[in-house]
């Protein structure tokens, strides 16, 4: 069972990583068009169209939907972990394997219909109302791959934590607490 987890969990992190070197050069992008449409708009009095746009339907929800299962395989989302300070281990794991158990359904409906979103606005060939005369489908279909991906990592990390209850040998370990030494490390 453990090599079989390992096995996806390394096939998931290397998924991640690539969406989430696409969201680093996607920041690195937004970055230059910021940087240039400010540039265009105060020395020349001429801003760039078509940046706001572009920050907004491609650039923003592909920094987002990018980054998000990896902010989750890293244990890095906002969480309130107070009364874990007072609990032990196994149920720690317990309260970890609930909250990942509830929200993968929330994440598999919303990757549902994202994706039937983006395929309707692709069956429909509708266009972005902004000059750029892109399709609508081109920027939504950051959302299914994201919630998909986030879908993926909430079901592997549910199933590492309830098998991870009362085993000797955990199948992957808790997140840290904030404020601890594991934390700060």
């Amino acid at each position: 069972m453990k090599k079989t987890y390992q096995r996806l969990e390394a096939t998931i992190d290397a998924i991640d990583g690539i969406a989430v070197t696409i969201a680093c050069l996607l920041l690195m992008t937004l970055m230059f068009v910021v940087v240039a449409d400010v540039g265009m708009r105060y020395l020349f009095n001429a801003p760039l169209t078509w940046s706001y746009e572009v920050i907004e339907y491609f650039l923003m929800p592909g920094l987002f939907f990018l980054a998000v299962s990896h902010t989750l395989g890293a244990s890095a989302h906002v969480s309130v972990d107070i009364i874990h300070n007072y609990l032990p281990q196994p149920k720690r794991y317990i309260l970890e394997a609930l909250s990942h158990a509830m929200s993968t359904p929330i994440f598999a409906m919303a990757t549902w219909f994202a994706a039937l979103q983006t395929i309707a606005q692709f069956d429909s060939g509708m266009r972005l109302a902004n000059g750029l005369e892109l399709t609508t489908w081109s920027t939504s279909f950051l959302l299914p791959l994201g919630f998909g991906l986030l879908t993926l990592r909430a079901l592997l990390k549910t199933i590492g934590y309830a098998t991870s209850i009362g085993a000797t040998v955990p199948l992957t370990r808790l997140p840290a607490i904030s404020g601890s030494e594991e934390a700060q490390q």
